[in-house]
């Protein structure tokens, strides 16, 4: 009789013109992070260079997380490809900081501009 526990982290993906948009809530952790790493997975099987991740609702985000955005930046790199962020809080935007992400990634204040950037 133990409860249901609430998903920590939900992935939503919606196609703004040629650009896939991930929508990322809740937390990126080692716990989820392979669900995270399937998406973008997915999105590359199908052919997607550019893909826009929406952190907007993305409260937290460990090492596991940004491995999982690196390791897709860079398997996309060779092929002409990018990751762009959009929309990090404060608390994530200070761990990509620390980590030196905000100088690997383009990050935008919104997923509208970051799918701008890639016309």
């Amino acid at each position: 009789m133990g409860s249901v526990m609430e998903k920590s982290l939900v992935i939503t993906q919606t196609l703004k013109g040629e650009i896939p948009v991930l929508s990322i809530a809740g937390r990126l952790d080692a716990a989820n992070a392979p669900e995270a790493e399937q998406a973008l997975a997915s999105l590359m099987e199908e052919g997607r260079r550019r893909i826009v991740i929406d952190a907007g609702s993305l409260a937290y985000i460990s090492s596991a997380g940004l491995r999982v955005l690196i390791a897709a930046k860079k398997r996309l790199s060779p092929q002409g490809g990018d990751i762009r962020l959009a929309g990090l809080q404060p608390p994530v935007r200070n761990v990509f900081a620390i980590a030196g992400f905000d100088r690997i990634f383009a990050i935008y204040d919104d997923a509208a501009a970051a799918v701008q950037s890639f016309s």
